[in-house]
C-alpha cells in the first residue's frame, strides 16, 4: 500500500473549506488515509498570529490529538514607509517545499492539500524522484496549470465530503479507501481508560457530547466533570472552543451507533469551568 505524506497549505484549505461550505473533520481524513496507506505523516503548515486565540489554541490540540505535525512561523507586518499600508505577511510555501524535498526518502506518494499553481516546481520534482504525486483542492479554486499537468492526480474535495466532513451527533461514519481502493475502515472501539482529546458538538443540561477519533456518541456528563459547586446552566459555562482531555469510563457496542462515556481527566479545565461559574 505504501507510505504516504500529507503536506497542507493551512492558508489555502481555510479559503477551500469556506467555498466548499463545510468543515473538515481531521481525525476523519487521517483515517481516510490511513485506510489507503501503510503509514502517513501528516503536515500542517500555517502562520502564526499573537495573541493566540482560544479557537486557534483548540484547533491545534485537535491537530496534534489526530497525529498531525503542525509547523507555523509568526506573520510579519511590513510597512510601506511611502503609503503607511500595512501588509500581513505569513506564507509558509518554502518551508513546505523544503520539507517535501528533504523528507522524500521517507514516503512513496506525495499528497498536497492545495490549489496554488506556485507548488508545480515541486510537484514536478517529486515526479522526477519517481514519487506518485496527488493534489486535493475543489474546482473555482484550483489553477488550472495544476489541472493540466501530467502525472498528477487530482481529487476534487467536494467529491470527498460524506467521507469527510465533520460529522454531526447521529451521522453514520462512512471512511472509504484513499488511492483508489474501495475497502471499507473501521475505527476500533476505545478501550475503557483510554485517554483522547475532544472538542464540543453540543453542550445539554446533563453533559457534553464531544467529536473523538472513534467516531461513536460521545458524552461528558455533567456529574464527569469533577467539579464539586452546583451548576444551573451547562450551557453558561462551556465554550463551543473549549477542548477536553478525558479518559473512557463505559462503552456500549450494543446500538447501531456505539456509545461511550467519558470523565474529564484535566484539573485545568475543572478548575476553568469552576472559575466560570464563580466569575
Amino acid at each position: 500500500m505504501g507510505r504516504a505524506a500529507v503536506y497542507i497549505d493551512g492558508a489555502n484549505l481555510f479559503f477551500t473549506q469556506r467555498h466548499l461550505g463545510w468543515q473538515i473533520d481531521f481525525s476523519r481524513l487521517m483515517a481516510f488515509f490511513l485506510s489507503g496507506y501503510t503509514s502517513v505523516e501528516a503536515n500542517y503548515y500555517v502562520p502564526a498570529s499573537e495573541p493566540v486565540s482560544a479557537e486557534n489554541a483548540a484547533f491545534s490540540r485537535v491537530l496534534t490529538a489526530h497525529g498531525y505535525r503542525i509547523i507555523s512561523k509568526p506573520v510579519k507586518k511590513i510597512v510601506n514607509k511611502e503609503t503607511g499600508v500595512v501588509i500581513m505577511k505569513g506564507n509558509l510555501d518554502v518551508e513546505l517545499v523544503v520539507d517535501a524535498l528533504s523528507g522524500a526518502d521517507q514516503y512513496d506518494t506525495f499528497i498536497l492539500f492545495s490549489g496554488d499553481s506556485d507548488f508545480l516546481p515541486l510537484l514536478r520534482a517529486l515526479k522526477k524522484k519517481g514519487k506518485e504525486v496527488m493534489v486535493y483542492s475543489t474546482q473555482g479554486l484550483s489553477a488550472r496549470e495544476l489541472l493540466a499537468e501530467p502525472g498528477v492526480i487530482y481529487c476534487d474535495l467536494s467529491k470527498l465530503k460524506d467521507r469527510i466532513e465533520q460529522l454531526r451527533m447521529g451521522d453514520h461514519l462512512r471512511v472509504e479507501g484513499a488511492a483508489g481502493n474501495d475497502q471499507a475502515f473501521a475505527l476500533p472501539l476505545p478501550e475503557i481508560g483510554e485517554f483522547f482529546t475532544g472538542t464540543v458538538l453540543k453542550v445539554q443540561p446533563y453533559g457534553i457530547f464531544l467529536s473523538n477519533p472513534f467516531h461513536v456518541k460521545c458524552l461528558l456528563p455533567l456529574s464527569f466533570l469533577g467539579i464539586s459547586k452546583y451548576i444551573s446552566d451547562l450551557t453558561a459555562i462551556v465554550r463551543m472552543s473549549d477542548v477536553f482531555d478525558v479518559v473512557v469510563f463505559h462503552v456500549n457496542a450494543a446500538r447501531d451507533i456505539a456509545e461511550i462515556t467519558v470523565k474529564l481527566a484535566d484539573k485545568k479545565m475543572a478548575e476553568e469551568l469552576t472559575s466560570r461559574i464563580e466569575g
